[in-house]
């Protein structure tokens, strides 16, 4: 299975009568007046040893791991809601993701323009559309208002347009490690965090780098890092991360 495919999987049947007035897993919130909610980012483990397949029984456990009030100097403070998923399927252990959600109070969102300062060795441009963030939408099962709702978008938490998901931008940017992952090698892992809004009908760039290291990008296991990031149509960085690949269990 892709990586970054289990994140439409495993769906909460959550009643919508169940749900917060933006959509979203009521569950998971804070009390009133933190109830505005941005994807901050996450940490995906993959078991090479035992990856995910089509066909597979599988199954997925979520708590809450860690709830924290970071206070700001220039800002209301933010609550910080830590998720904990682990997947299993009949051969045991698969993925484990650390999910960051952080919450506000309602404000006017204003998007950071953080240039990187590398060039990437390969790209990809797409621009998503409304079709793409619903059918995404549907897929995980996410009624967070807005991805879908270009009035609830604008007027109630103030964006410019309909917002393009997290785990989506997190899954493109795997897929674009995939189509250039060297052979014989696997992903271990993906640290990554959103910095700024993407939004719909605006380009978004897609980009990878090796890195370095004094002896080249591989180290004497076979270990190498791959830092992945997305640019939003200003040049911005959108989210930015490292992956880490090893070599396929029956090549170590």
């Amino acid at each position: 299975m892709a990586h970054g495919a289990h994140l439409v999987y495993f769906p909460s049947h959550v009643n919508e009568f169940q749900l917060s007035p933006d959509g979203y897993h009521a569950d998971e919130a804070p009390p009133d007046p933190f109830c505005q909610r941005v994807w901050a980012g996450g940490l995906i483990e993959f078991n090479t040893f035992n990856p995910l397949r089509v066909g597979d029984l599988t199954s997925q456990t979520k708590r809450i791991d860690n709830v924290a009030i970071k206070e700001r100097s220039d800002a209301d403070p933010l609550v910080l809601v830590n998720l904990a998923l682990e997947m299993h399927n009949t051969r045991g252990h698969c993925v484990t993701e650390y999910r960051n959600l952080a919450y506000m109070k309602p404000i006017d969102l204003q998007r950071k323009t953080v240039k990187h300062r590398r060039e990437p060795e390969f790209s990809h441009e797409l621009t998503p559309t409304e079709i793409m963030l619903f059918r995404y939408s549907a897929l995980s099962w996410n009624s967070h208002r807005i991805h879908y709702d270009a009035v609830y978008a604008q007027n109630v938490e103030r964006h410019p347009g309909l917002l393009v998901h997290g785990p989506l931008t997190c899954t493109l940017l795997l897929q674009l490690l995939q189509t250039h992952m060297p052979q014989h090698m696997a992903l271990k892992s993906f640290d990554y965090r959103a910095v700024s809004p993407m939004y719909c009908q605006q380009p978004v760039t897609l980009n990878g780098r090796w890195i370095q290291d004094a002896l080249g990008t591989r180290t004497s296991n076979g270990t190498q890092l791959c830092e992945l990031w997305a640019a939003n149509n200003n040049g911005g960085l959108a989210m930015k991360g490292v992956a880490t690949i090893v070599p396929l269990p029956s090549v170590q």
